[in-house]
């Protein structure tokens, strides 16, 4: 994988703009997250669909796609936030002109089945992005002060916590590379296609909600025999809130991702503080880190702006 671009930092009273690349939102929720950044010393503009239906999505393919060109054309806008995620990314993909989003870094920030847009951007724009928290969601409802400085730092700074902890070890070594990956579920969706996520000698980050430990086997493994843990760096998963079945007792997911990983010889850990449930830490897609199971973290190795 090539580095890709970094965006320049971000400012105090530079412009955010907010879009609706997935499901349709609440209007209450956006506007109280829209505040919250401007009480942070941001400008909002919010995207021209951002609050628009169709169907379930917020608006159409085409509006959606628009919206998102457009706050990346606008030299005016510094760095786009996502409102919320649910599902529709993966349906802009064809709608986007990845060589004038190649020409036109900012910052970009989202998660969950923002998942598809993040590493999209990575891969065939050349861009690095953040996979953290959404408008409608952690700004609306209040982010934790760690992991607000932690963000803020990153955007602003190029460097917020130099590591993170990784609590439980599944296979332990120490290993270095570009940081991909995101919602699991939405990394198995887009095998077979042409955005398919390259693993190849990355640190693979791989996160849920909700799913049940047969569900997790079930997309581990799919991932498996399409060879995306076959020449990974390594692999570090996020909390995985509510995948641990009916008995909420993870020893079940803990034995099936020890089957999954058995024979793998890169370091894999568990419990990275980044994506759904506790306190989504932002992470920078794209940039190199380091991790160490034997310490039990993930250090950032390089800036995350310019």
């Amino acid at each position: 994988m090539i580095p890709p671009r970094k965006p320049p930092r971000l400012q105090h009273g530079d412009v955010i703009g907010v879009v609706s690349p997935a499901a349709a939102v609440e209007a209450k929720a956006l506007h109280r997250g829209c505040a919250a950044i401007e009480r942070l010393g941001f400008r909002v503009r919010l995207g021209s669909a951002a609050l628009d239906r169709h169907r379930f999505l917020a608006g159409t393919d085409e509006q959606r796609a628009a919206d998102l060109m457009a706050m990346f054309c606008d030299p005016t806008v510094r760095a786009i936030f996502c409102s919320r995620a649910g599902y529709g990314s993966g349906r802009l993909l064809p709608w986007l002109d990845f060589a004038q989003l190649a020409r036109t870094a900012k910052i970009f920030l989202g998660f969950s089945d923002v998942t598809v847009l993040l590493n999209a951007l990575v891969q065939h724009a050349g861009l690095v992005c953040f996979h953290g928290p959404v408008v409608a969601g952690e700004f609306a409802t209040g982010l934790a002060a760690r992991s607000l400085t932690h963000l803020l730092n990153l955007l602003m700074t190029g460097y917020g916590e130099p590591t993170l902890p990784v609590p439980t070890v599944l296979r332990e070594g120490v290993a270095e590379g570009p940081l991909v990956g995101g919602c699991l579920s939405v990394v198995v969706a887009t095998l077979g296609t042409a955005f398919a996520l390259d693993t190849q000698d990355a640190i693979l980050f791989l996160e849920d909600v909700g799913e049940k430990p047969y569900r997790v086997d079930r997309m581990l493994t799919q991932l498996k025999q399409a060879g995306k843990l076959a020449g990974v760096a390594g692999v570090v998963f996020g909390e995985m809130s509510g995948c641990f079945g009916d008995s909420n007792d993870p020893a079940l997911l803990m034995s099936v991702l020890t089957d999954i990983f058995a024979d793998s010889t890169y370091p894999v850990g568990f419990g990275l503080p980044a994506g759904h449930g506790g306190d989504n830490f932002a992470l920078p897609l794209g940039v190199r880190v380091r991790l160490d199971t034997h310490h039990q973290q993930l250090t950032f190795l390089e800036p995350a702006v310019e």
